[in-house]
Parts: structure tokens; C-alpha cells; sequence
């Protein structure tokens, strides 16, 4: 079963690499930071020969190897997205050689082998001795192996919690706050390390607590056998190696009744007999209250606004931490905010899936397609604006110098109108099938189509910080006005300025929509939302 499914994931991905050159160049940049990764990784861990804070540092850099297998799975479907199990219950396998097999494919591939190739570096950093080397090498695999029962286990929990209406919004609020941790240590620590804020001195205290964690485990085996105490080396490892037999036994058992239970998700659900918000307002009412409505009711979007929110305080946080606090940077979290609402409905054709189609035919010329985007840009407005502006704000106040958060407004305004006529445009020049995938709540982009969210991404986020480039002008030249007269005059001239933009988007976006409409259909048909 093992090999069979490791085959199967190969052919899978060298048929994905056959079918269209993004699907070639998507894998050329995976395995490209998969290999920088392995580097890096490597060199951190190997720097730390001789360092009095190694084991901590070591056990910190082993941890945040899991929170990203932890993360990843929610995001990208485990590590692989070519194996689904949902794809392999209507054949008659048993689970626990199934379990093996997927265990073993999911070990296969270019970032498991990345993980390995990096935390090796404790062999030259952290083990000392023939003993200390050969218990770095079983510790690493140990690790790499808790990380990937740990992976499965949560995607297959997730597939079965988010079989139910219910569960979806549990499973939202479940990811903010591991995507918050996420970000916490990649970008900040990074960043304060950089800056000598934090030194390998700094990780003293977290052994307290972190040494008894399965990557604390791993790491203070290799010290121990290190410094001649192969005992206390080898029950380190043994724990270890239970943590991840009892994973592997729980995700058994999670897949197992994910495998056997009915899906929720088809019954029938009881509809309201009530006229539709807005709806009375014609096709630019109706499809701003659609929008709306599934702001609230689809956990995906849900999960999408607060990372929002998150990225925006990461970006800043700068101007609130650190013994030099720069308020300014509170722009860049703004400008961050502002792209990421636009590249999060860039793609409304794919989003939507099938049901675009029933759109489309409301859309006979370019007025209608205009009413389409304005309500699009209406919706995600009355949501997107007073979230910006209360992040800013908050934000401004934790930094200690609240007026900066009407200077941050008045670019969150033009930001937001900026990033609107940004994904309206991306809605038609840079339009790709999106699709669901087991125990993830959020959308994703089809195979081969991952090239596309990417320039999606650099585009919404390059185009915003362009687009408010005189707003940011403007703060600066007005910077000795009085603040009575300068905080209104920059926040409705931001706001005027960022509709105007919206404006330029929707009609720029309808113009090439109008020969674009049934390309647009055939993605939206191929999509699987």
C-alpha cells in the first residue's frame, strides 16, 4: 500500500508538471524554497558550536518546524495536496495500511526532505561524539516524523469537524489564532533578531517550559547524549517516540470515522421565505447583499478578514514594540490591510464558482457589468473600511500617539478604493478555477494555477502601495500644518481619492469584461466551490 500510494503521488505530480507550464513553474519555486530552506536551516543550527543558549535556540527552531507543519496542513491540505483521502473511500481498503501508506507519501516529496536535510545541522552545532551524532540523526527523524503525524492528524480532524455547518465556524475561529502564532514567528522574530533585539540569550527562559515538548525533547537529547548521559538521551527519545505513535494511533482513529461518516453537508438544509436585502435596488443591491450575506455565513471569509486584521498589527508592529517605536510604520500596516482586502476578492469569477454563470446572464452590456463590480466594491467596503480603520486606530493607541490613526484612515480609505479597482481588474485579466479541499475551510486555487495567486498577490500589494504613493506624499508635506486642520482635510481627500479609484476600477474592468464574459464563465464552470 505504501509504495503503491508513494507512486501515486509521483504520477500525480508528473502529470500536474505535464499539463500547463504554471504547473511547471509552481514546483521549479516550491522545491526552490524547499532547498533554501534546507540551507538555511542548516546553517542557523550549525552556527550555534559552542553557543551557551544552543539547546534553547535549538529547541525554538524545532518548534517553529512544527507550527509550520501545523499551519500548513489548514492552508494547503497537508503538505501534498495530490493525496485526499476523500479520494480513496469508496475503495476497499483497510485503514491501517491505508494510514501507512498515506504516513509514507506524505514523507515523500521535496519539503519533508528539506525539513530533514535542515535540522540535520545539530550535527555540527548542538551533538559532540560518535553518540551525540548518532542521536542527532534519530532525534531529527523523530521530529520529522512528530511533524507529519501531526500534519495528518489535523487535516483529517479538520475534514470531520468541518462536515457540519457548526464546525465550519469553530474550524475559523480555530485557525486565527494558529495563524497569528504563524506570523508571530515568522516575521516578528526574524525581524527583532535582525535588529538585536533578540539574541540566542534571550531563549534562556523558554526552556522552562519548551523542554518538554516534543521538539524540546529532541533537542535536549542531543545535548544529553552530548555530555555523556546516553539514559536521560535515550528516555527523551523514547517520550518522543511516543508522542508520535500516540499521534499516528489518534489520526487512525480520525480517519477511520472520517472514512465511515455520512457527509453533512448534502442533507437538506430549511430556507427563509424573505425578500433579499437590497434586492430591490436591482442587479448592484442584489449582488451586494449576496455578497454580504456570505461574508457572514462562510467561515472561509470569515477566516480571511481576520488574517487581514492580523497581517496589518504584524506589519506594524514596530511602531508598537521596541525601545525605538516608529509610528510611521503604522502606513505600511495600512497599505498591507488595503491590499490583502483586494487580493482576497480579486478572483470573484473563480470564487463563485457555477453560480457566476447564473450572474452572467444578468450582464447583457457594459451598465450591468458595472452595477456587478460596484456591488462587489459596495459590499466589500462596508466590511473592509471600518476594519482597516479600526486596526489603525487601535494600533495608533497602542503605539502611544492616537493621532496617527487619522493619518492611517485617510490611507486606509485610498488604500481600500485602490486595492477594489485592483481586484475588479484581476477579476479579468487574471482569472483561475478555484476549488475546496478536505479539512480546509478556505478556498483554493486549482491545480497548476498556483503561478496566478502569486502575481495575484504581488500585484494587489505593488498596485496599493503605488496607488496611495500621494496620499503618503501628502501626509508628509503637511506634516508641521496644524493637526485640527490637517487630520479632516487628508482623511476626506483620502476618501474622495479612493473612490475615485473604485470609480477608474469598475469602468476600466467592465470595458474588458465585455469580451471576456464567456472565458469568464468557463472558469467559473471549472471551478469546485
Amino acid at each position: 500500500m505504501a509504495r503503491l500510494l508513494v507512486q501515486l503521488k509521483l504520477r500525480l505530480l508528473r502529470n500536474a508538471l505535464r499539463s500547463t507550464t504554471a504547473a511547471k513553474i509552481s514546483f521549479v519555486v516550491s522545491t526552490t524554497f524547499a532547498v533554501l530552506l534546507a540551507i538555511g536551516a542548516f546553517i542557523v543550527l550549525a552556527m550555534l558550536r559552542g553557543n551557551s543558549s544552543s539547546v534553547d535556540v535549538t529547541a525554538v527552531i524545532f518548534t517553529l518546524f512544527a507550527f509550520g507543519w501545523l499551519i500548513g496542513p489548514i492552508f494547503a491540505f497537508g503538505l501534498d495536496g495530490t493525496l485526499d483521502p476523500a479520494t480513496l473511500t469508496l475503495y476497499p481498503l483497510r485503514t491501517r495500511p491505508l494510514a501507512v501508506g498515506l504516513l509514507t507519501a506524505s514523507a515523500a516529496g521535496a519539503w519533508p526532505a528539506a525539513n530533514v536535510l535542515g535540522l540535520l545541522g545539530t550535527t555540527a552545532g548542538l551533538a559532540a561524539g560518535a553518540l551525540g551524532v548518532l542521536t542527532a540523526v534519530i532525534a531529527v527523524l523523530l521530529q520529522v516524523a512528530f511533524c507529519i503525524a501531526l500534519a495528518r492528524f489535523v487535516t483529517t480532524s479538520m475534514a470531520t469537524l468541518l462536515r457540519s455547518r457548526r464546525g465550519k465556524d469553530l474550524a475559523a475561529f480555530l485557525v486565527l489564532p494558529l495563524f497569528a502564532l504563524y506570523e508571530l514567528f515568522t516575521q516578528v522574530l526574524p525581524s527583532a533578531v535582525a535588529n538585536g533585539n533578540i539574541t540566542a540569550a534571550s531563549f534562556g527562559g523558554v526552556d522552562k517550559w519548551l523542554r518538554w515538548l516534543p521538539p524540546g525533547l529532541a533537542a535536549h537529547a542531543i545535548k544529553d547524549a552530548s555530555d555523556g548521559r546516553p539514559g536521560i538521551a535515550a528516555a527523551r527519545l523514547a517520550m518522543l517516540a511516543a508522542v508520535v505513535v500516540a499521534l499516528g494511533w489518534l489520526w487512525i482513529r480520525s480517519l477511520d470515522r472520517a472514512l465511515v461518516t455520512a457527509d453533512a453537508s448534502t442533507q437538506r438544509s430549511r430556507a427563509r421565505r424573505a425578500a433579499l436585502p437590497l434586492g430591490r435596488y436591482g442587479l448592484r443591491g442584489t449582488l451586494a447583499a449576496r455578497i454580504l450575506t456570505y461574508q457572514r455565513r462562510e467561515p472561509g471569509y470569515m477566516i480571511w478578514w481576520g488574517m487581514i486584521a492580523v497581517i496589518t498589527a504584524v506589519v506594524s508592529i514596530k511602531a508598537i514594540v521596541g525601545p525605538d517605536p516608529r509610528p510611521g510604520l503604522l502606513l505600511a500596516g495600512s497599505v498591507a490591510g488595503a491590499g490583502f482586502v483586494g487580493f482576497g476578492y480579486g478572483n470573484s469569477a473563480g470564487q463563485t464558482g457555477p453560480a457566476f454563470v447564473f450572474e452572467a446572464l444578468a450582464m447583457s452590456g457594459r451598465r450591468q457589468l458595472r452595477a456587478y463590480f460596484s456591488g462587489q466594491d459596495i459590499a466589500l467596503a462596508v466590511i473592509g473600511g471600518p476594519l482597516l480603520v479600526a486596526i489603525s486606530f487601535v494600533l495608533a493607541a497602542a503605539a502611544r500617539h492616537p493621532g496617527y490613526g487619522f493619518l492611517a484612515m485617510a490611507l486606509d480609505l485610498a488604500g481600500l478604493g485602490a486595492a477594489l479597482a485592483l481586484s475588479n481588474i484581476f477579476t479579468v485579466v487574471l482569472p483561475y478555477p478555484m476549488e475546496y479541499r478536505a479539512g480546509n475551510p478556505m478556498r483554493q486555487a486549482a491545480q497548476g494555477h498556483a503561478s496566478k495567486v502569486f502575481l495575484g498577490v504581488l500585484g494587489s500589494l505593488g498596485g496599493v502601495a503605488i496607488a496611495v504613493t500621494p496620499v503618503i506624499v501628502a501626509i508628509v508635506l503637511t506634516s508641521r500644518d496644524p493637526a485640527a486642520i490637517r487630520m479632516p482635510a487628508l482623511v476626506l481627500c483620502g476618501a474622495a481619492y479612493g473612490l475615485a479609484l473604485a470609480w477608474a476600477g469598475v469602468r476600466i474592468a467592465a470595458r474588458a469584461a465585455e469580451e471576456k464574459l464567456p472565458e469568464l464563465c468557463q472558469i467559473a464552470i471549472s471551478s469546485k466551490v
